[in-house]
């Protein structure tokens, strides 16, 4: 809604009722954890516009309350230039974790916001004033009487952003709370009543200075003088986010203890020298620290105690009254450690621990962890001074990912994240940068990192576009203001310190950045480089910004968009941290966010023609699409962009590998995802379905590989494994339209670790006119490794003969291991005598025809030259019955093929 210029939007708008203060209700305790676990508080949550209530926090939750689920709904205002005063919500479940937004989405006051133009029809809090998105939370919950020896502690992982937190008439945060990253934890035992329910309630603010969403990256800018998400305003990839993600966020938790606490453990693994994958260990080390914290006006004498590998250590420990100590144990040594490898190197063998404090015999508090034993370590290369990273001795090549957030409105899950983080480790990605707009990741993403092996590059919250790292008209504040954002960096420090120890312990963590092409304020970097690492992290690298020489070794980043595939080729930065293209979704994906009369107004040559395309960001493929074909529907223009996508991508893979040590140290895509439906690079999209980006990248980036460079028209074998193979045969044929063979050639060569091979030059053919294949194929001891097919051409960048192939149907055979409401499908394909081109495969519920997402699939986007084979896996999770299970194949030389 565009309010300046006083135009008129109409929405639904819902009026709940039925929440009642009175003096008794029945709720259900708690069940409160034991000692070292947590009880999570995500249900039974209500939320009500602040200026609603005519009463303080103190009062509100003074007595208890009882709630009648009956609705009352109102006929639907219109609003004209500014919501009219009686905009009233009334009390509506509340989604935690989650924000008001979130909350008024799942309440049906607003429509969802990833589609067609929905979002303009959502208020912004710029517009409207933070009184609109001012709103209490508010829970009720019973417990059962505890020990007098114990405590019970009220744990916030995240609240955006300011906040005062009110508990059976008592505010127990003593100071109004500030800052999106930073976890906080109150001890509620002298308020809980144990014979009565309790009555929580959480006044949220948005941010201080949300911001203009005028279009600029990050708006107007000035979100950056608040320590929160910088993008929230808009950017190139995301539109603004309305109320600019105000609520309780993150994990809400109740915990246990006794007097003393333990807190923030960090473990440090060492392994020195040079190790293998496979084969015994030398000794490696584990080295643990704990903070203890004695909550009680007594000093606390006992026992500390870590156990991991088997092994116990054990510390007699007494800690001042009110005070808190850091404790070292003695160095672990661990004989034949089990290492922890990147993906794609070795396995991710992990760790379990458990740090306890006894009180006279009795547990205190616990910690459990897991990490990896493994060493990190970086230096710039001496062939052309990109970063080189070493893990456990052993010199990594890194194919690289950019993560912007899960979701724009921070609907976050485990298994959302272990999805995303599976896709990475599927693309044969070894590193995923955690970029400096957003945030620093919840825990669980980190496991999942963990989990694949997929290191991770991990931005502070901070970009060049905010802070001042070059003049913007579209800012309202000078450069030279922006350079001291944000407004309290007392704040900013406090907030990096606790992140900084919430994920320090996973080996997936593998450097720091402080921000996004820039550095942040003097005094940040400053603190950052001289204080705060070298005390809580100094076995990580940390580098002030993403652009620095000392990680790109020459250059700057980019480019963002679409290339010739040759250019990829070509030489350029020797560590690039953002180097990207487009990526058009799947024409589900795009039936599912643009209206219907939209859908045909696609891009023609790159230029938008339409605004609900341009308001998704759609990235243009310039002339690239028309060089396959007339393109008359949505269809063929979606069908088209996917044959792209993957040769873009492709492309990208194969020219950093190329030249892997003599070139490139690594590079990381811009961008793997979007955590908004805008309809530019992606690998998959806000709904979870792969395109073809996701197979190029996960072909061309092979650990064991065989590639056709363009530029030089000859054969490379690339190992960026750490193992040598000897006597491999490397097949090249090229083929014509009508699969015929036309030329071919085998040689045998071998692939030391870590190198690139050149091999033999591939010819033009002869008396073929326009569009031909080159098929290479890679061979261990009559074991197939890998196959590669390129669709090339004699004409200019004229690919339209390729609908001229003959219409064929491979045949298909479809085999079903299905455990619970676990799918895994083995699916076998065998081309006729004619080529089967670009076969994607995909999983819908029959009932309705809506496609079932997540799907992980071993290959898509099949390409086949006659009489070839090809067995796919694909695995999923759905409720559905098998027999309302439809797997098909939309073929670019078929109809639509139903396989079961």
């Amino acid at each position: 809604m565009n309010y300046r210029k006083g135009k008129i939007a109409l929405f639904f708008y819902f009026v709940f009722a039925g929440i009642h203060f009175t003096n008794a209700q029945t709720v259900e305790p708690l069940s409160l954890p034991e000692i070292g676990q947590k009880t999570v508080l995500h249900s039974n949550w209500w939320a009500k516009r602040a200026s609603e209530i005519k009463m303080d926090g103190n009062t509100l939750t003074s007595a208890p309350i009882i709630v009648d689920s009956g609705w009352v709904v109102k006929s639907p205002p219109s609003w004209v230039i500014l919501p009219p005063p009686d905009h009233s919500v009334g009390w509506m479940p509340a989604k935690v974790p989650g924000t008001i937004l979130t909350t008024m989405l799942e309440n049906k006051i607003f429509p969802a916001p990833e589609i067609g133009m929905n979002n303009e029809l959502i208020p912004d809090v710029y517009h409207v004033g933070a009184d609109f998105y001012t709103f209490y939370f508010l829970n009720q919950f019973s417990l059962n009487e505890i020990p007098k020896d114990e405590k019970v502690w009220l744990n916030f992982r995240g609240i955006n952003y300011k906040a005062e937190i009110f508990l059976n008439g008592k505010r127990i945060n003593t100071t109004t709370h500030e800052g999106m990253f930073l976890r906080k934890s109150f001890e509620i035992t002298p308020w809980l009543y144990f014979d009565k329910p309790n009555v929580l309630a959480v006044i949220v603010y948005p941010p201080t200075h949300p911001g203009n969403p005028n279009g600029g990256q990050s708006g107007d800018g000035i979100i950056g003088r608040d320590n929160t998400m910088q993008y929230m305003p808009g950017y190139d990839w995301s539109r603004p986010i309305r109320d600019r993600n105000t609520g309780i966020w993150d994990e809400v938790s109740l915990t246990r203890t006794k007097a003393v606490k333990v807190e923030n453990p960090y473990v440090v693994t060492k392994v020195p020298g040079i190790r293998q994958v496979d084969g015994p260990q030398k000794e490696a080390y584990v080295k643990t620290t704990v903070e203890l914290r004695n909550t009680v006006n007594k000093a606390q004498s006992g026992v500390l105690i870590c156990e991991t590998n088997g092994q116990q250590m054990t510390k007699e420990v007494t800690i001042p009254a009110n005070e808190r100590i850091e404790v070292a144990f003695d160095e672990l040594i661990i004989i034949n450690p089990q290492l922890w490898w990147p993906n794609g190197i070795g396995d991710q063998n992990l760790n379990d621990m458990k740090i306890s404090f006894k009180l006279n015999g009795n547990i205190s508090d616990t910690k459990e962890l897991r990490y990896g034993i493994r060493e990190v370590s970086s230096e710039p290369s001496p062939l052309n001074k990109g970063r080189v990273f070493y893990v456990n001795g052993q010199k990594i090549f890194i194919p690289g990912g950019n993560y912007i957030s899960s979701d724009w409105l921070l609907r976050l899950s485990p298994e959302r994240y272990r999805t995303e983080i599976r896709f990475h480790a599927e693309m044969n990605l070894r590193m995923i940068r955690v970029w400096g707009g957003a945030m620093i990741e919840r825990p669980e993403f980190y496991n999942a990192c963990d989990e694949f092996g997929i290191l991770v590059f991990q931005d502070l919250w901070g970009t060049a576009d905010v802070i001042g790292a070059w003049d913007d008209p579209m800012k309202l504040e000078s450069r030279q203001r922006r350079r001291e954002y944000p407004d309290n960096q007392y704040l900013y420090i406090e907030s990096a310190v606790d992140q900084i120890k919430m994920i320090r312990n996973h080996p997936s963590l593998s450097l720091w950045c402080g921000a996004n092409e820039a550095p942040l304020s003097d005094y940040l970097n400053e603190t950052l480089t001289d204080r705060v690492f070298p005390k809580l992290d100094p076995n990580r690298w940390f580098v002030s910004h993403s652009t620095n020489a000392q990680l790109v070794g020459e250059g700057f980043d980019g480019p963002h968009d679409i290339q010739e595939p040759e250019w990829f080729f070509t030489k350029h930065i020797p560590f690039n941290p953002e180097l990207g293209s487009v990526g058009l979704p799947e024409i589900e994906t795009l039936r599912e966010i643009l209206p219907e009369k939209d859908l045909d107004m696609f891009p023609i040559e790159g230029l938008s023609r339409n605004y609900t395309w341009s308001y998704h960001l759609n990235l243009g493929y310039g002339n690239q699409l028309e060089r396959y074909g007339k393109i008359h529907d949505v269809e063929t223009y979606a069908k088209i962009a996917q044959v792209v996508n993957y040769d873009q991508y492709r492309s990208l893979m194969e020219g950093r590998t190329s030249k892997m040590w003599e070139w490139y140290t690594g590079f990381l895509i811009w961008k793997t995802q979007n955590p908004w439906t805008a309809l530019r690079g992606q690998a998959y999209d806000w709904y979870l379905d792969v395109n073809a980006m996701l197979f190029g990248v996960k072909k061309g980036s092979e650990p064991l590989h065989p590639l056709y460079n363009l530029e030089s028209k000859r054969v490379q074998l690339v190992n960026s494994t750490l193992k040598p193979y000897n006597g491999l045969n490397v097949k090249a044929q090229l083929i014509d339209l009508n699969g015929k063979i036309v030329w071919e050639k085998s040689e045998k060569s071998d692939a030391g670790a870590n190198t690139v091979t050149t091999m033999y030059k591939i010819p033009a053919p002869k008396d073929l006119d326009g569009v031909y294949f080159l098929k290479l194929t890679l061979v261990d001891k009559n074991n197939p490794i890998s196959d590669n097919i390129y669709w090339l051409t004699t004409k200019e960048k004229d690919y339209s003969q390729l609908e001229q192939l003959p219409k064929t149907q491979p045949e298909f055979s479809l085999e079903l291991d299905k455990e619970g409401d676990n799918y895994s499908y083995t699916i076998s394909m065998e081309a006729t005598d004619n080529i089967s081109f670009f076969n994607r495969i995909k999983v819908f519920d029959k009932r309705n025809g809506k496609r079932i997402l997540p799907v992980h699939y071993t290959d898509n986007y099949i390409t086949l030259m006659p009489r070839d084979k090809k067995i796919i896996k694909c695995e999923f999770s759905s409720p559905i019955d098998k027999e309302n299970i439809s797997v098909v194949v939309d073929s670019w030389t078929s109809d639509r093929i139903e396989l079961n």
